[in-house]
């Protein structure tokens, strides 16, 4: 990676060491805030298609034998991260099957492939678990605690462990610092439904539903918020903008979803939402309208089409279900942050068929995040009526005009291969997001962004002197020309699957902005006149 000495006129203390900066601040409190040293890499220039350009990977997902259970129909999750510390992400594939995979990014897309694991495994994410400075892997498998894998001297080579004291049956995670005190601290969520006559069976034991764990100096402190869970999707972060990390649970079928918030005294049940999804599959959270609030996305199976006569089956199946409130309804949920709560938004992107994972990101860097849904369903039980029990349906791409989400063909993404777990994140190092898919029986897809839009700034956080060394939960604020945008650190998004722990804002045509950046544990960092087409890594000293 190379460097090149950021701005002088940089706010506070400044002097230029060996290609960083160090820059004393001021916090919100108004005392002396962290000491930082800045780099900055210059994005590089990209391929320019127009479009993004599908590129399959070496790895492919699969379930046991020659049918499809519903259940293994739902697939697994993939993470995105800098796991040897090289400049470039690296992609980790869990499999319900066969070998889960680490592509190790080599640089121009190309990819080196280690498996190293077989067995069943659903989510995925890159916490640093033994405190070395580098990611490791965790992964859940739906019917026990997760799993971690050590990395070792080279990528790939891995120690594989439970992580002691954590007994909770966890088929979706998420991780964050919950307390600011440093350490990473994870919640899990159950789940064992399938059809309407599983629903709530008393198959997994006791440590079931959502279970918190923040990590103490003897272990972990266990707090059960709730009995019970579907939980297809966790989320952490700072949602109601007080500080403070709260979770966020996305459940299947009729169990409603849960906001719990942290009060600073323990977690409070926050009130309802005024809509929701039924069928939760994957949570989301950005501020698409550019106000400074979070906004939130859960995805559903809305067809297309409601004449769609493929959904017959899941159209019974549901109407066999219960009906516990008149806020849940089948279809994705946009819920746009007001001050004191959540409104409805945007209800062009209601249906997109049978979605998992939708994710935002400024596609085109022109300072407005777009959308993108990966769908389809594999199921004997439910469509065996069709060729390989699949339903196929395009993933969806929507674009941001004017703070209204509007579906384009134009990116080239309606992509039929079968989509579960995604992850985006700028792959090439060209500033742009790119788009890594886990999809099932099929290879996993690579979609090269060649839009070469605006330009665009990446944040990467570090704090070296504790665990969440990637500083999960830090909220990230640039200003420009007729420009603010924010964005919190936030490690597992959409449906089983993990982001890489850095900020991608695009600018536009801006050549400069400010940088404002709050820490998990509050203090404040802020930075003026940072130079756009670049990834400015932000490191604590303190």
């Amino acid at each position: 990676m190379t460097t090149r000495p950021a701005p002088a006129n940089v706010r506070g203390r400044a002097s230029i060491v060996f290609g960083f900066v160090l820059a004393v601040v001021a916090s919100s409190c108004g005392s002396t805030g962290p000491i930082v040293e800045v780099s900055t890499t210059p994005h590089s220039p990209g391929m320019c298609a127009g479009t993004f350009v599908m590129h399959e990977l070496d790895h492919v997902t699969s379930g046991p034998g020659n049918t499809s259970s519903t259940f293994d129909g739902t697939g697994a999750g993939v993470a995105m991260d800098d796991l040897d510390l090289d400049g470039d992400l690296d992609l980790v594939f869990a499999n319900l099957f066969n070998e889960s995979t680490i592509l190790e990014n080599t640089g121009e897309l190309g990819f080196d492939t280690h498996h190293f694991v077989e067995g069943r495994f659903r989510g995925v994410a890159t916490p640093d678990i033994d405190r070395d400075g580098r990611p490791d892997i965790v992964m859940t498998t739906g019917i026990g605690p997760p799993v971690a894998f050590i990395q070792g001297a080279e990528l790939g080579d891995v120690e594989r462990q439970l992580l002691t004291d954590v007994r909770s049956v966890a088929y979706s995670m998420a991780w964050g610092d919950l307390d600011g005190d440093g350490d990473l601290d994870l919640a899990t969520g159950s789940y064992n439904a399938e059809l309407s006559l599983l629903r709530n069976s008393p198959v997994l034991g006791d440590n079931t539903g959502l279970i918190v764990h923040r990590q103490v100096d003897d272990g972990w402190d266990v707090d059960r918020l709730a009995e019970s869970a579907q939980a297809l999707a966790l989320l952490i972060g700072d949602l109601d903008d007080d500080g403070r990390s709260d979770v966020l649970i996305g459940n299947d079928l009729s169990t409603p979803d849960q906001l719990w918030l942290d009060t600073g005294q323990g977690f409070v049940l926050g009130p309802p939402f005024e809509r929701s999804s039924y069928s939760t599959m994957s949570y989301d959270a950005a501020d698409i309208d550019n106000d400074l609030r979070i906004d939130l996305l859960s995805t559903d199976m809305k067809p297309l089409d409601d004449s769609d006569d493929r959904y017959r089956e899941v159209a019974a199946d549901l109407a066999a279900a219960p009906v516990v409130d008149d806020i849940q309804t089948p279809e994705n949920v946009l819920q746009m942050g007001r001050d004191g709560g959540w409104d409805v938004g945007d209800s062009g992107i209601a249906a997109t068929g049978w979605s998992w994972s939708g994710l935002f990101g400024d596609l085109d860097n022109d300072a407005d995040l777009d959308l993108y849904v990966a769908t389809g369903m594999q199921s004997d039980e439910l469509f065996g009526f069709l060729p390989n029990a699949r339903l196929i349906e395009p993933n969806a791409a929507f674009r941001n005009e004017s703070g209204s989400l509007r579906p384009t063909s134009d990116w080239q993404l309606e992509d039929l291969a079968g989509g579960r777990g995604m992850a985006i994140g700028d792959l090439d190092g060209d500033g742009d997001l790119d788009i890594a898919v886990n999809t099932l029986d099929e290879p996993s897809r690579l979609f090269e962004n060649q839009l070469c839009g605006g330009r665009s700034v990446i944040i990467r956080l570090i704090q070296s002197s504790v665990q969440n060394r990637r500083a999960l939960g830090a909220r990230v604020r640039i200003s420009g020309e007729n420009m603010t945008q924010q964005r919190t650190l936030i490690a597992n998004r959409g449906y089983l699957s993990s982001a890489p722990p850095e900020a991608h804002i695009g600018v536009g045509d801006s050549d400069t902005v400010s940088l404002e950046v709050r820490w998990p544990d509050g203090s404040i960092t802020k930075l003026d006149d940072l130079p756009t087409g670049s990834t400015h890594t932000i490191t604590r000293t303190d």
